[in-house]
C-alpha cells in the first residue's frame, strides 16, 4: 500500500513540476467576450448614459456605423497567469469590441446603422491581462479612425478585477465610454 502512494505522490510532483515548465495555452476570446455584458458592466461603473440625440443638429435622427478593421487572425498573448497563458484572435476580439461600443451608443439614442455616412473604425493596438498578487490588471488600446475627416486617435484604459477576463472586459468597457464621451466623436456624430 506504501509503495501504491509513493508511486501516486511521485507521479503527481511529476506531472505538476511538467506543467510548471511547459505552462498551458488556452483561447480566451469567447470567454472575455462572454464577459461583455453592457448592462451589468454600467451598473458597475455607475454609468448613466445621456440622450446624445437631443444635441443632434442632423437633419435625420443621428447615426453611426462601426466598422471593425482589424484583420489580425493570428494568435496573440492577452492573457498572462503563470503557467496559464491565454491568446486572442484580434479581429474576432474586435467583432465583441464594435458590438459592445454599438450597444453603448444605441444606450445613449445614437442609432447604428451601417448605411450611415458617420463612420467610425477600429482597430486594436493591444490587449493584456496579467496575474498579480490579489487581482488581475487590465490594458486596453484601440485606434478609432474617422476616414472622412481624416481623423485618427489612440484611446487606452487600465483597469483591475479578480480574474483576467473581467480585467479585460473592465478596460474594454473604459475605451468604449472614452470614445461615446468625447466631444470630437459626439461633434462628428451629431453633425455640429
Amino acid at each position: 500500500m506504501k509503495n501504491v502512494f509513493t508511486r501516486c505522490l511521485w507521479l503527481w510532483v511529476v506531472s505538476f513540476v511538467f506543467l510548471l515548465l511547459t505552462g498551458c495555452t488556452m483561447h480566451v476570446t469567447k470567454h472575455i467576450s462572454n464577459k461583455l455584458d453592457l448592462d451589468p458592466i454600467y451598473a458597475s461603473y455607475n454609468v448613466q448614459p445621456t440622450d446624445l440625440s437631443l444635441h443632434s443638429k442632423c437633419n435625420d435622427p443621428p447615426s453611426v456605423k462601426i466598422v471593425n478593421s482589424e484583420s489580425r487572425i493570428e494568435d496573440y498573448k492577452a492573457f498572462i497567469n503563470p503557467p496559464f497563458t491565454g491568446f486572442i484572435n484580434p479581429k474576432e476580439m474586435m467583432d465583441s469590441v464594435s458590438l459592445y461600443l454599438k450597444n453603448g451608443f444605441e444606450k445613449s439614442r445614437i442609432k447604428v446603422d451601417d448605411q450611415s455616412s458617420k463612420i467610425l473604425q477600429l482597430k486594436m493596438e493591444d490587449l493584456r491581462s496579467t496575474a498579480g498578487v490579489w487581482s488581475f490588471g487590465g490594458y486596453f488600446k484601440m485606434e478609432l479612425i474617422i476616414p472622412e475627416m481624416n481623423f485618427s486617435k489612440f484611446y487606452e484604459a487600465t483597469d483591475n478585477a479578480g480574474n483576467g477576463f473581467s480585467a479585460s472586459a473592465y478596460v474594454i468597457h473604459g475605451v468604449t465610454r472614452q470614445i461615446i464621451d468625447d466631444p470630437v466623436i459626439q461633434d462628428y456624430i451629431l453633425c455640429k
